[in-house]
């Protein structure tokens, strides 16, 4: 299957979503532009929040994506978006299960709720119905079927970065969970995803590949002198690149 994207979509997810992007560059071709055009539709569910201004528009937002969702599964036509037509193509001839994207609107969705998560265990949820959700239909565009421990590592990911934007997050839906346990959680669910990964095709490695930058990040932030209610981390995207290419040519995250 060939498609392209505009260079506006690509640039957009090279600035929000570095890490996935950059990952997604060691995936031979094809692959490639495979997981670029999955990060571009969750850039689309993710960056919803930013775009509207209460969160009944929010909700209409996301309702105009599961009708397409519903064109892309039932009917022979979707509605015209610079990625729909690509996106029902590849859902389709991967046959990527529908309640897979339904969990991924449904956990992006959460984002425009104003209550808290009611514990840690409801922030964990909701990591595996987003980042845990897309690494997994990550790995079947690869032609790949993902274990259960993909999905493990996915929501470790996710946990990583709740934990990451906790400044951001910690009055409004993190106010019921504390750092300390967020950041052990998202520690254990890494180590736990490691230890059960079985060996991964190499085929889709670049699918799961930016959760080797799980354990740098843990490090930082849990560091007795980071404060992570007004300070934030980050790495050179040299450094980034290098750690992703020992972890592709390693297989090893």
């Amino acid at each position: 299957m060939l498609f392209s994207l505009h260079q506006d979509v690509i640039a957009r997810l090279e600035q929000a979503d570095p890490d996935r992007y950059r990952s997604s560059l060691f995936a031979e071709p094809g692959v490639r532009e495979r997981l670029i055009l999955l990060y571009a539709f969750h850039l689309e569910l993710a960056r919803i929040p930013e775009l509207v201004s209460e969160p009944m528009i929010g909700q209409i937002r996301y309702q105009w994506w599961r009708d397409v969702i519903t064109e892309i599964y039932e009917t022979e036509t979707v509605r015209k978006h610079e990625i729909t037509t690509p996106l029902r193509a590849l859902f389709l001839e991967f046959d990527i299960p529908r309640y897979w994207v339904d969990q991924l609107i449904d956990g992006r969705e959460r984002d425009i709720d104003p209550r808290p998560f009611s514990s840690l265990s409801d922030a964990q949820d909701y990591c595996a119905k987003t980042s845990g959700v897309l690494m997994k239909i990550a790995v079947k565009l690869c032609g790949v079927d993902p274990q259960a421990a993909v999905e493990t590592m996915g929501t470790a990911w996710g946990l990583t970065g709740l934990a990451r934007g906790y400044g951001f997050y910690h009055e409004t839906m993190l106010r019921e969970v504390t750092y300390e346990r967020l950041c052990a959680q998202a520690e254990k669910t890494y180590k736990q995803g490691r230890s059960e990964l079985k060996t991964l095709e190499a085929i889709a490695f670049p699918a799961i590949a930016y959760a080797s930058l799980i354990g740098p990040y843990i490090a930082k932030l849990t560091h007795e002198k980071y404060d992570p209610k007004t300070q934030s981390i980050s790495y050179l995207a040299f450094t980034k690149q290098i750690r992703l290419l020992k972890a592709v040519l390693s297989g090893r995250v």
